[in-house]
């Protein structure tokens, strides 16, 4: 039996947008169709604003592109009806729109005020702002983009190109990496990498090596299939950058990739904004964002961050282990897709069962950029490669329902926080402790936090009315300074039950 996939988007838009050039985008999706078919894929191409193909299935019809609650509902029907093995989203934030989730750390210290994300499209949950609405991730589903206000229609049709000429290679050909990182978060790179490939020689800090200027790699430096980026990101800004102390050098800039990446290769990046989409009108040398360039010079997939990412300064956390979990999933043989829904269940299960502010943000923020179809190593440990007597424990159909399985039964394990209605009260010995802590990390700014209560989505009889003595909290302190365009805080979250610390994390942004 075929297996299901959708690509979904907004025809209207996409006219508006393209005008006749529209023609060359629909002929490569009919390409992509017949590839696909020849894949075991039985590809369908729905325009959300059409009436007639969304009332054949039973969907609400999409009337304003810019309506995420429609969007999203629109999705979830189509979803219901066709039962896909994999949902692509084509076209950028002015095609499909990413649902925006409100942070719960809005301030000086994050200046985001919503998260631009792709999770609640994995979610069976209805449309809704709330990231802890979206914790039982369940569906494959990535993003195809195009580059934000820009009509160049030759760049979607590249991208599609890219997919019909590629094939899965052997593990082989992706343990080769090529991996930068800052100088002050080389640890925490070092460990990501071991766990992955089993060592961390091929890792280059910045600053480090004088001879490397972060504009000057080759095409031989870039060569590996897989790249694996822990540097610092900045708002519309087309370049990652490093750190010692004060020294912020250029690591890698979207212009400087032209030409010189491997066809098939897969890109994670820990870094703030890792993943943006932005038109590139908005800097200054008008270069499109890192996540475009990669795709339009043959890179098959990119998984990054759509705004300010988080990770400790060293040891493992937030956007150091969704990235790597990521990986690990496709170099095993999973489809893009699936390694990300099942590295954002892990994430969820490890993190688990009381997710703190930032672990929450950190699962709302990734997406994939690529078709999550695509599957680039063989997985030879599957008998269903080899034999056409497939155990049913191998079908795709049987890999699905254990993830939405898997997927759903977070929603009853996870609690997810809430930020405090009551005022800041502790008593004298907690005081204490937690200002001690301060002290010993270094931790100079005012020392009133933001406090967050945990409580589950589906609470039961007893659960339900205020927060009891016994919640777990989490004090979260955190202080910023800025080097030009590149955000930089520091956090200690505190968690607390009943006057006791149980423990505290660090993270810095990414």
């Amino acid at each position: 039996m075929l297996t299901t996939k959708l690509i979904v988007t907004n025809k209207t838009a996409l006219q508006g947008k393209y005008g006749d050039s529209i023609q060359l985008i629909l002929n490569a999706l009919h390409q992509l169709q017949a590839h696909d078919n020849g894949r075991q894929l039985d590809t369908h191409v729905i325009f959300i604003d059409d009436a007639t193909q969304m009332q054949a299935c039973g969907a609400a019809v999409v009337t304003d592109a810019a309506d995420e609650a429609q969007q999203k509902k629109a999705i979830d029907d189509l979803y219901r009806y066709y039962i896909p093995g994999y949902l692509l989203l084509l076209g950028s934030q002015d095609i499909i729109p990413f649902q925006r989730l409100k942070n719960l750390l809005p301030g000086d210290n994050d200046p985001d005020t919503y998260i631009p994300s792709d999770l609640p499209y994995a979610c069976d949950a209805p449309y809704d702002t709330d990231p802890g609405k979206f914790i039982s991730p369940t569906r494959v589903v990535g993003r195809l983009p195009d580059i934000p206000g820009v009509a160049d229609a030759s760049y979607l049709h590249t991208l599609i190109s890219n997919i019909i000429a590629a094939s899965p290679a052997p593990p082989s050909e992706y343990l080769p990496y090529f991996s930068i990182s800052t100088y002050d978060w080389q640890d925490s790179t070092q460990n990501s990498l071991q766990h992955i490939f089993g060592n961390h020689h091929a890792l280059q800090v910045f600053p480090g090596d004088d001879t490397l200027t972060g504009s000057n790699w080759t095409a031989e430096q870039l060569q590996p299939k897989t790249h694996f980026i822990n540097c610092h990101g900045a708002i519309y800004n087309p370049g990652f950058y490093g750190q010692k102390a004060t020294d912020f050098p250029l690591a890698l800039r979207s212009d400087v990739i032209n030409n010189k990446i491997t066809p098939g290769t897969l890109v994670a990046a820990e870094c703030c904004y890792g993943g943006q989409l932005f038109d590139p009108q908005k800097n200054s040398g008008r270069r499109m964002s890192i996540a475009n360039s990669y795709l339009l010079n043959h890179a098959l997939c990119f998984i990054g961050s759509s705004n300010i990412a988080y990770g400790p300064p060293t040891g493992q956390g937030l956007a150091d282990l969704l990235t790597q979990y990521f990986i690990i999933n496709v170099l095993n043989g999973a489809s893009t897709g699936r390694a990300l829904l099942e590295a954002r269940q892990r994430f969820l299960n490890e993190m688990g069962p009381t997710l703190d502010p930032y672990e929450l943000k950190t699962a709302a923020q990734f997406y994939l950029l690529g078709d999550p179809s695509w599957q680039p190593v063989v997985n030879t440990q599957d008998p269903s490669a080899t034999s056409e007597k497939m155990p049913f424990v191998n079908t795709l159909q049987n890999r699905r329902d254990n993830l939405e399985a898997r997927g759903k039964m977070l929603d009853d394990f996870i609690s997810v926080p809430h930020p405090s209605e009551d005022t800041y009260n502790i008593n004298s010995e907690l005081h204490v402790a937690i200002h001690q802590l301060l002290d010993e990390r270094k931790f100079a700014q005012k020392r009133i936090p933001k406090v967050f209560v945990n409580k589950k989505n589906k609470a039961t009889y007893q659960e339900q009315g205020p927060p009891s003595r016994s919640s777990v909290k989490f004090h979260v302190f955190s202080e910023s300074i800025s080097h030009g365009e590149i955000p930089l805080t520091k956090v200690i979250v505190v968690k607390e039950k009943n006057n006791q610390i149980l423990g505290y994390r660090e993270y810095v942004s990414r």
